[in-house]
């Protein structure tokens, strides 16, 4: 890593960052190590440029934890006992044993094993080698032997694979770009996770007359070396907005599940996340924001010209399409741990105090706020800011992401002076009558009435701007008209006397129809509806007549139900008396009285015939009321 610096950085809001290294190197390999949780963003970035040579290739260090690369291996050496943990597992295979003494006595054969006398392991244990050609096995005390010689091609590739292994950074994994020989000038990009860097701002305003103010804006940017390394001298980029970002799973190997291939699973974004932002106190050196601010309010030195004149911008502006980006102008050096500010704007602007009040923000009070206009030629990123008036601290606010030209609102502090009350009301009037496939269609008018009533305790006049969510759907009637109207939102201008009231009432319509049957009307509507001036005589003549041959309708269907119901007495009658004759004799006694029984149910009959005679007759004066409706209603049309 000290061979290939980091010479250019560009950070993103949403925890992301494009690393960029360049430097000479002479020979085969290049080495690099990232966070273990960076390697899949690694993986997916990773540029390589060599202007002197070529690439190879690159290989990157098993995703595996250090532990599980060493249970891979067939040598696993403790911290205490690793020679006695060496000669463990190289039992089977061959190595050669040099004896202490005995000028250099080597020994050859295959490892046996290794006896230990726990209470001393080391020098009291005794390896044994088998001599296959000798066809006999040689103890020896571990505490003659000087040296120990593998010559078993698998058990020095296994050993190099634990040391290696062991070694690891359970933290880092590493990259090793392969060249061809020589020197190499290269450059190597990639894009990793990164804290997102922040902005605060500062808002220096003084009166210029009639509510206008001479304002400047000071942002600045703040942002962190998290990297395992020193920089020195790096070209910074700090980029506003929200760049499409995902992490795909390419470092760790898979083995998915047929049918479902996990790894062609298509990525979702990552939503953009924001830190709290606060003001740092090493913008100005000294222990405390607040002390800071308490000091320049209590110094007649705090000015727009002096802090214009003592602190320049060291950035320039790029627009990038949906991005926008601070380039610092300046090389930047950020020890390891450490965090830097720059100065990226500083703009003079021309801003209006003003009170605003907006029931969704605040209630009871309206807030103050400064608005300007962004002429900075910058996209101002969100965070912090703080406002000083005429050299006092005035308040705090968060400025909102804001592109060049756009309108601003600093509210910066609630005004307690002036007091607004809200009340509102609904009611509804009758706007027309129409007439649709026998049905009445009503129109009517929704009122939305909202009024407020502002009080000042204030010395002087004041002027309050009220921002009124309208309703969708609607249109402001008995209203004077609004200074502005957006995104929903009308505003206007409220002037209010010292130490005395205001009001404003924002009254708002919306025609809403309703179908309503004729028949289901009374006379009194129909007066209601003459005098309000809905219906005109002649149609309300109309209507009435239309009306009255609806109730002799009515009056006809009730003639028909109780017809209907002396009809079933009869019918109920006629069964019993049926009944009763059904037993009877036909001589005698018996057969007078089922003389009498016949005759009555011929009555009955005769009685039937003339309820059905009267229900038809009820029914054509139905259908002969219903086509003199069907008439009148045809003429009203």
């Amino acid at each position: 890593m000290i061979n290939l610096p980091v010479k250019r950085m560009v950070l993103y809001k949403h925890g992301i960052g494009y690393f960029e290294r360049r430097g000479t190197l002479n020979g085969e390999t290049l080495t690099l190590s990232f966070p273990l949780e960076a390697m899949d963003d690694v993986l997916k970035s990773l540029i390589v440029i060599d202007r002197s040579g070529q690439v190879r290739n690159i290989d990157v260090a098993t995703p595996e934890d250090r532990t599980a690369l060493i249970a891979r291996g067939s040598i696993h050496l403790s911290h205490e006992r690793s020679l006695l943990d060496l000669l463990r597992d190289l039992r089977g295979r061959t190595a050669r044993f040099t004896l202490a003494g005995k000028q250099g006595e080597t020994i050859s054969g295959l490892v046996i094993g290794v006896d230990v006398e726990d209470e001393e392991p080391l020098r009291r244990a005794i390896v044994s080698l088998y001599l296959s050609d000798e066809r006999a096995v040689r103890p020896i005390p571990l505490d003659d032997v000087a040296r120990v010689e593998l010559l078993d091609d698998a058990a020095h590739n296994d050993l190099a694979f634990f040391l290696r292994a062991a070694q690891n950074d359970e933290r880092n994994r590493t990259a090793t770009i392969h060249l061809t020989p020589g020197e190499h000038d290269l450059l190597v990009g990639y894009v990793a996770p990164a804290s997102a860097w922040r902005v605060s701002y500062r808002l220096i305003c003084e009166d210029d007359g009639d509510g206008a103010a001479r304002c400047l804006l000071q942002g600045w940017g703040l942002f962190d070396n998290q990297l395992e390394e020193d920089l020195v001298d790096v070209e910074v980029t700090l980029v506003a907005g929200q760049p499409v970002s995902f992490r795909y799973r390419l470092y760790e190997p898979q083995t998915p599940e047929r049918p479902v291939i996990d790894d062609v699973q298509r990525p979702q974004p990552k939503k953009a996340f924001m830190r709290p932002l606060a003001l740092r106190k090493e913008v100005f050196g000294l222990d405390s924001d607040i002390h800071f601010l308490r000091k320049e309010a209590e110094s007649p030195e705090v000015s727009i010209k002096t802090i214009d004149a003592s602190i320049s911008p060291v950035a320039e502006g790029e627009d990038r399409g949906a991005l926008f980006a601070y380039r610092v102008t300046q090389p930047v050096s950020v020890g390891r741990g450490k965090s830097a500010m720059a100065p990226i704007i500083g703009a003079a602007l021309a801003g209006r105090r003003k009170l605003v009040y907006n029931h969704s923000r605040r209630e009871r009070h309206p807030l103050a706020a400064i608005r300007l206009t962004n002429e900075t030629g910058l996209t101002l990123e969100q965070g912090p800011v703080t406002v000083l008036i005429n050299g006092e601290y005035a308040g705090e606010s968060v400025l909102p992401f804001t592109r060049a030209g756009a309108a601003i609102n600093v509210f910066h502090a609630v005004e307690l002076g002036v007091t607004v009350a809200e009340t509102t009301a609904t009611t509804r009037a009758l706007h027309s009558i129409r007439l649709h496939d026998g049905d009445l269609i009503v129109d009517e008018y929704l009122l939305l009435s909202h009024h407020y009533v502002i009080t000042s305790t204030l010395a002087e006049p004041c002027t309050v701007i009220v921002e009124h969510p309208r309703a969708e759907n609607t249109e402001l009637v008995d209203t004077p008209p609004p200074l502005s109207e957006e995104d929903q939102l009308a505003r206007w201008a409220v002037a209010v006397p010292a130490f005395a009231n205001a009001e404003l009432v924002v009254c708002e319509r919306q025609l809403l129809s309703r179908y309503e049957q004729i028949s289901s009307l009374t006379g009194e509507q129909l007066q209601q509806w003459l005098r309000d001036k809905v219906l005109d005589a002649g149609t309300f003549q109309q209507l009435s007549g239309v009306l009255n041959l609806f109730r002799q309708i009515s009056a006809a269907e009730q003639t028909i139900a109780e017809r209907e119901r002396e009809r079933q007495r009869i019918f109920e009658r006629q069964q019993r008396l049926q009944q009763q004759i059904a037993p009877l004799r036909s001589d005698g006694d018996e057969g007078a009285l089922r003389q009498r029984y016949v005759a009555t149910l011929a009555q009955l009959e005769d009685q039937v015939e003339q309820i059905d005679t009267a229900i038809a007759e009820q029914h054509a004066l139905i259908q002969k009321y219903k086509d003199q409706i069907e008439r009148r209603l045809r003429r009203l049309k």
